[in-house]
This record gives structure tokens, sequence and C-alpha cells, in this order.
């Protein structure tokens, strides 16, 4: 009867290490520019100053999405060097980029200064 004692007083034990097995193993995906160009597509013709402020509605849900889908460090250096990937040709306007969080009240904690450094 000892026995069963000490096994049931070890199951949680092992249950947790389990849980913690799997969430160690399961891979961590990271966002990727071409998933942040679609979300913030709606923004284009506001970022590049063809429309004028404020931001629409559309941009302002895909700057929501944008917000849920960064949630960690490395989330937010992936989108900076996306941002300062953009070629020089494309003539997006830093102070929309900024205005947008403001005007769509969306809390994005990420550099909007396309000379900021990302690693840090």
């Amino acid at each position: 009867m000892g026995s069963k004692t000490s096994n049931r007083q070890l199951a949680p034990t092992v249950l947790f290490f389990l849980i913690i097995m799997f969430m160690s193993s399961t891979p961590v995906k990271s966002i990727t520019c071409q998933e942040v160009l679609k979300v913030v597509f709606p923004c284009l013709s506001f970022v590049l100053g063809t429309v004028p402020p404020p931001p629409n509605a559309e941009c302002c849900s895909g700057a929501q999405t944008l917000a849920s889908m960064v949630t960690t460090t490395e989330d937010r250096r992936i989108l900076c060097r996306c941002y300062q990937s953009i070629p020089p040709g494309i003539d997006i306007k830093p102070e929309r980029v900024q205005q947008i969080p403001r005007d769509c009240k969306v809390n994005l904690s990420i550099p909007t200064d396309p000379n900021v450094d990302c690693n840090r």
C-alpha cells in the first residue's frame, strides 16, 4: 500500500516534467516579412502618402493583427529588419508609419524609426 501512495505523490511531478518537455520541444515560430506585408498591405497607400490621414479601418485592423503577431523580442527584431529592408525607391513616409499606432490606438512596441538599431 505504501507504493501506491508514493506513485500518487509522484504523478503530479512526472506530469509537470512531461508538460515542460512538451513545451520546450515545440518549435517557436517567428514571424516573416511576407506575413507582415500581407497584414499591413491595407496601410500601403497611407504610408506612401497617397491618401490623407487618418489611416483607414482596414489599415487599423492590420495594425491590430500585427500587434498580436509580434509577441517576442525576436519578432520585434524581425519586424524592424523587414521595415529597414524596404528598398529606398519605395518612398515610405516614416512619420506616417509612426502615426498608425497612435491613430489606430494600437500598442505596437516596435521601433518605427528606419535608422534604429534592430538588435537593441
